[in-house]
């Protein structure tokens, strides 16, 4: 158990420092179809649905100071932007805490969720979608005149984002949570009472 928690933290800073040092080192070098994919983005979604809102807000806390000082030029866009998406697509896609997951059970509630995976895909995609609407809207408020070439770009990069997403997540889910085994989970069924 011990082991498992250590080596699920030790990913977890890895996967933070790591995936902004590749963002600045590597990722200006990796184009697909001219487009360089928000590896921050992906970092984010994976930590989003594998550890939690409160880490991922950190996360993204940390991102946005990093690029802020990065690119000083755009006045504290990327300070606000980062954390704030990220707290905001935890919300629809991070894992329910056990207490809301053991309530839902107790009245009788409980509700589907989306597997990891796609939850992962799909948080990325939204963080990147939000992330290039403000972009657009900051270039019209600059006082450029947006052409539909503008618009491609973004929505190509939403795509690209989500698919090297697609392409990360599992290894690194992997090196989060180890090997899955296949224990047998008993799975409690709620009491209901009734009248006699």
């Amino acid at each position: 158990m011990q082991i498992g928690f250590i080596r699920k933290y030790t990913v977890f800073l890895l996967l933070t420092f790591g995936g902004y040092f590749l963002e600045v080192c590597v990722m200006p070098y990796v184009r697909v179809f001219g487009i360089t994919p928000n590896l921050l983005y992906v970092v984010i979604g994976i930590i989003t649905v594998a550890y939690g809102k409160l880490r991922v807000f950190w996360v993204g806390l940390i991102y946005g100071l990093l690029m802020q000082i990065m690119v000083p030029s755009v006045a504290y866009l990327n300070l606000a932007l980062y954390p704030l998406t990220a707290l905001f697509c935890s919300f629809a896609f991070a894992d329910k805490p056990l207490k809301t997951i053991e309530y839902e059970r107790a009245v009788n509630r409980e509700r589907k969720e989306l597997p990891p995976w796609v939850r992962t895909v799909l948080c990325t995609v939204l963080n990147t979608f939000v992330y290039e609407v403000v972009q657009i809207t900051y270039i019209y408020l600059g006082g450029s005149d947006l052409t539909a070439q503008h618009f491609i770009r973004g929505i190509a990069d939403v795509l690209v984002t989500g698919a090297l997403c697609l392409i990360l997540q599992f290894p690194v889910r992997r090196l989060i949570f180890g090997r899955r085994r296949n224990n047998s989970v008993l799975r409690p069924t709620p009491v209901v009472f009734s009248k006699s």
